[in-house]
């Protein structure tokens, strides 16, 4: 291990910290060591240990770009999924050597893709980690779509700024997503989730996240509460995958409250496109970084329906009119490298 300038430093699971403003806060930065992408679309995590005692996190910071990485999910396991400095973890979570974490449980902790910017808490608010959380590792899984060229390699990563501090809130997320497919040559095809909020305590929205392929035009988000659609968010998958502040900042979610969301695709391709994780698949994905003066530990909590059986008519009347809308949006293009000639590269306008 190698010390200077109060710093600390190694090649396996220890990551790098810097203390900053006040002997409560300090910053750990995880990098991939040199990693090398051998083929399409591999999946490569690395692993850093974190101080036992509980703290919480207050700010990401990513170090990446869209040239090299299709996106970074930033994870938080008890155990590591191997000793490597860097290995597969295309398994995910089947507890092998190739999954991200050893007991298969793995908590997000943020998600990064298409030169998305950093995100800050609000004061009072931070994603608990250590003590009794069972989280002792953050490991971060690289997504490459592309093979790497001779000698090419990689250093992204992110960097967490951490306080000693305990925070009044704690923050969480809740993830929306469908599995199914896409049909070939379809404009505004909707892949639709609902479920009901289970738990028994509130949690309150701060921020929210897409997540498509090439196929994604727009995917939002929304409580239901006696019929009335609330707004959480709404933006489209080709522009930067940040976090993005709630529609409607502080929107309470309790017990019995339906969180509802909708991806709104559009193919030219041949055939059909399924959901899966390699660049040429698709994904619908909605994040709802939320909140809560609740005070246990928190597990990350989702709601997976099937884009083919499940709609949202059948169960949810007042569907907004503007759930698939671009107003307030920016411009953006879409470019589907799987397509048939003449793909729609032009900006969007529904």
């Amino acid at each position: 291990m190698h010390v200077e300038n109060g710093s600390r430093q190694d090649n396996s699971h220890e990551g790098t910290y810097r203390h900053v403003d006040t002997t409560e806060t300090y910053t750990f930065t995880i990098r991939m060591p040199d990693a090398v992408a051998k083929e399409l679309d591999a999946l490569i995590c690395h692993a850093a240990r974190l101080d036992p005692e509980e703290a919480y996190i207050v700010e990401y910071e990513p170090h990446a770009s869209r040239h090299v990485a299709h996106h970074m999910m930033v994870y938080g396991c008890g155990l590591p999924g191997s000793e490597e400095p860097a290995w597969g973890c295309a398994a995910m979570d089947d507890r092998s050597n190739k999954s991200v974490c050893a007991d298969g449980e793995r908590q997000i902790l943020w998600a990064w893709a298409m030169d998305a910017e950093g995100r800050k808490f609000p004061k009072d608010a931070g994603f608990r980690v250590g003590g009794d959380t069972n989280i002792n590792y953050i490991v971060i899984q690289l997504h490459y779509a592309e093979k790497f060229r001779p000698e090419q390699t990689d250093n992204s990563g992110v960097t967490l700024h951490i306080s000693k501090e305990k925070q009044r809130y704690q923050a969480g997320y809740y993830v929306l997503y469908t599995h199914g497919y896409i049909p070939a040559m379809t404009q505004e095809y909707h892949l639709e989730s609902a479920c009901e909020f289970g738990r028994n305590y509130s949690i309150h929205a701060l921020a929210y996240r897409t997540h498509s392929h090439s196929l994604g035009v727009v995917t939002s988000g929304y409580r239901v509460r006696h019929g009335v659609w609330t707004e959480i968010g709404r933006m489209s998958p080709q522009l930067p995958q940040t976090f993005y502040n709630a529609t409607n900042p502080g929107l309470e979610i309790k017990p019995g409250d339906i969180l509802a969301s909708r991806c709104t695709m559009s193919s030219q391709r041949t055939s059909l496109t399924r959901i899966g994780p390699t660049h040429e698949d698709e994904m619908c994905n909605f994040y709802l970084l939320y909140y809560t003066e609740h005070p246990g530990r928190l597990r990350i909590q989702y709601c997976i329906r099937d884009a083919q059986t499940f709609h949202w008519a059948s169960y949810l009347p007042n569907i907004p009119a503007g759930a698939s809308s671009l107003e307030g949006i920016p411009p953006f293009e879409r470019v589907d490298p799987f397509a048939v000639p003449f793909r729609d590269q032009l900006p969007h306008q529904m």
